[in-house]
């Protein structure tokens, strides 16, 4: 009976996430890293290497390729009309054929798909290492988890990475070393800068078959095609199979870096968990045997996914605890085994399940409201700009109007289904000569901006162009911060013809 409570409890919880991923996702790609996972989802679906323009190769002013670049993406050193992703593109190839079945709103579904994946291989893990109440118990607090519900909710990959590096802890401490390679090489192929945890998996095998036998190698086969995919990627988009869109090594990570991320990271743990993960590195002081040796995988994973993010680039913001959250969700599943052996060791049942409510109801409680205090609930509507924008793009401007923005560029392409041309790549003295060239195309051009980026627009451009000033209304205003001005408009605003506005509001 407390199996099949326990199991109930784990699927809720993986329904549930998976359902506030759906129901409170942002349906947006805009920013950075979402517009590059989903216009390569896009790309890929369509059979093409990646995005490309047939203006580059026509454009008169000068670096042509950067201006086409779309935010997210950088000029391709492989094709001279492309852009290359700055992301991994792994997570894009698996989006790719949901998108050729299903169509473009498919690149949002596969995330909360993987939230389903998550939950349920934490409860398998604390099932295997403790009881079904631990792995009920961490399968509810990994749900609750205030990073993993701000990324449900978003087309990126955390949720993926972390749900397949928690499904080849699983794998590997059931011994089904075909299984465990295949998810493994899955993971490096969405996230290939956690291939220390690939070595970790590695040699795990390697120890508990004692030789180079056949559970090595059925482990090697099945991660190889992954690996092999992740090179030739690599090679296609960038020019050589060990080139990434991340640029050069030496100017990611730095040992000084260290005492900065630490400090960060280990705050922003805390802040948002309270202590109990940290509780997770007893689990090998209270395990014996097989189990032993598990704990300690799990606590090998974890120093892996932190070293390197460790030596990386310091960002200011909690929500980076995204790059932690294959060691964050494999911490909580240990803190629920811990404390869960540590309960039935001194009390008789039903003390240990009674324990585990009143643990999942607390400190679910303390996640949940960290995670609104955060604005998790608000994230849908600071994204929405981006779709809002993209639809005002599509619907309301000419077919093949090129539309000069910056942070909107990854909404103007995939949500307006329009021509992106990057403004701030765009040489200061070829403002008003690029929008006669592209008017002479049949290329009608538009700026968008948001409220902020226009005071940077009016530096580079106003003293060499006259359009460059934006000094006069914008045809649409959306959401009260994007707005797109039409360079037409210009004359006749200031011959005293009357220039009007649309102001609109969230679009769906």
């Amino acid at each position: 009976m407390k199996r099949i409570v326990a199991t109930c409890v784990a699927g809720a919880a993986a329904l549930a996430l998976a359902a506030f991923g759906v129901v409170r996702g942002t349906y947006a790609a805009g920013g950075s890293d979402s517009s590059c996972y989903a216009l390569m989802a896009e790309a890929f679906a369509s059979g093409a290497a990646m995005p490309t323009s047939d203006l580059i190769a026509d454009a008169p002013w000068p670096n042509p390729q950067a201006t086409f670049v779309p935010g997210g993406f950088l000029p391709s050193q492989a094709n001279p009309s492309g852009a290359a992703p700055v992301c991994a593109p792994g997570f894009s190839l698996l989006m790719s054929p949901l998108v050729r079945a299903a169509g473009l709103s498919a690149v949002f579904w596969l995330t909360p798909l993987a939230a389903l994946l998550l939950i349920w291989m934490t409860f398998r893990a604390g099932s295997t290492l403790a009881s079904p109440i631990a792995g009920a118990l961490a399968a509810v607090l990994v749900a609750v988890s205030p990073p993993v519900l701000y990324q449900v909710v978003q087309p990126m990959n955390d949720i993926t990475t972390t749900a397949l590096w928690m499904a080849a802890f699983v794998m590997l401490i059931e011994r089904r070393w075909g299984w465990a390679g295949a998810c493994c090489g899955l993971a490096l192929l969405v996230r290939p800068n956690l291939l220390p945890l690939g070595a970790v998996a590695g040699l795990h095998v390697l120890w508990s078959e004692r030789r180079v036998g056949p559970g090595c190698r059925r482990f090697a086969m099945s991660a190889l095609p992954f690996g092999l995919a992740v090179l030739w990627l690599n090679d296609a988009l960038y020019g050589g199979p060990l080139r990434s869109g991340y640029g050069q090594l030496d100017h990611l990570f730095a040992a000084g870096n260290v005492r900065v991320n630490a400090t960060s990271y280990g705050r922003w743990l805390l802040e948002t968990h309270t202590v109990f993960p940290i509780v997770g590195v007893a689990a090998p002081a209270l395990m014996t045997g097989n189990k032993r040796g598990a704990a300690w995988l799990a606590i090998a994973l974890i120093v892996a996914t932190w070293c390197p993010y460790l030596f990386y680039t310091p960002f200011g913001e909690w929500t980076y605890l995204r790059f932690l959250l294959p060691a964050i969700a494999l911490l909580i599943m240990l803190a629920s085994v811990v404390v869960l052996l540590a309960i039935e060791r001194v009390a008789p049942s039903p003390v240990p399940a009674l324990a585990a409510v009143v643990i999942a109801a607390g400190l679910g409680i303390f996640c949940v409201r960290t995670a609104v205090d955060r604005q998790v609930l608000a994230l849908q509507f600071f994204e929405q700009r981006y779709r809002s924008a993209g639809i005002v793009v599509r619907d309301r401007l000419p077919a093949g109007a090129v539309v000069l923005s910056v942070w909107d560029s990854g909404a103007v392409r995939f949500h307006g289904r329009r021509e992106a041309l990057r403004w701030e790549a765009l040489d200061s003295q070829w403002l008003e000569r690029s929008l006669e060239w592209l008017g002479r195309r049949g290329r009608q051009p538009y700026i968008m901006v948001e409220s902020w980026e226009e005071p940077g627009f009016r530096r580079r451009f106003g003293e060499y162009s006259e359009t460059g000033k934006l000094d006069w209304p914008p045809q649409y205003e959306i959401d009260r911060v994007v707005r797109i001005y039409n360079p037409a408009d210009r004359a006749r605003y200031h011959r005293g013809e009357p220039v009007g506005t649309e102001y609109l509001w969230p679009l769906r």
